[in-house]
């Protein structure tokens, strides 16, 4: 069984369904008492090839200084700037981006420039109870997807194509952040700043992995 560096055991508790497909995992109910309300289907949130697409860097490991409040910049360890505020995921450039859960779009601006020269924008969703904030994303996501600011989005529908930084920048927020938040090294973290890590293990563990 293979285990992320989280040390849980992901890969093989992750469904795995064609990149496309409108299906969705289901759940019985009971019929003799009153039925619950159906679960709504969660993605992992990048359709990639890559073997290490569930690889969560946490602390106190922090593999290559991708976890969350990681030390900023990278080529200044000595004296940080910032802390890193989200988790960068595995993917390739021209990866999809997927809306882990149903939502609507909030946000979308320029965030990073790559290191080829490319603007990559941070595309904001609001989610029920968080906000995400799916960072270094391609600059013609909306456009290529047909969505725009205030429209709604299905769980697993693809929002956006991963940038030249070949990563997935995931960022989670307090419900109605409308904008990233980025925070001295030495400074005490912004109220609105949720640590993304539990809630990506929730979604190696237990989400739909849509493949190339």
């Amino acid at each position: 069984m293979k285990k992320a560096v989280v040390g849980l055991a992901l890969l093989a508790a992750a469904t795995f369904v064609p990149a496309g497909a409108e299906s969705v995992q289901t759940h019985s109910t009971s019929t003799v008492a009153a039925q619950p309300a159906p679960v709504t289907a969660v993605y992992w949130p990048v359709v990639t090839a890559r073997s290490d697409w569930n690889t969560i860097s946490s602390q106190p490991d922090c593999v290559r200084l991708r976890c969350f409040e990681a030390p900023r910049p990278v080529s200044q360890l000595d004296n940080p700037r910032r802390h890193h505020a989200g988790i960068d995921l595995f993917a390739n450039a021209g990866d999809a981006v997927i809306a882990v859960q149903d939502g609507t779009v909030i946000g979308f601006y320029p965030f990073l420039r790559a290191a080829t020269g490319e603007m990559s924008y941070a595309l904001l969703v609001a989610h029920e109870g968080y906000v995400a904030n799916y960072g270094e994303v391609r600059e013609n996501s909306l456009r290529a997807h047909n969505l725009d600011i205030g429209t709604a989005v299905r769980a697993g529908q693809r929002i956006a194509t991963i940038s030249d930084t070949a990563q997935l920048h995931f960022e989670t927020y307090a419900p109605g952040t409308t904008r990233n938040y980025s925070w001295g090294y030495h400074e005490q973290r912004p109220a609105p700043v949720v640590d993304p890590t539990p809630r990506l293990q929730s979604l190696a563990l237990s989400g739909q992995r849509l493949l190339p």
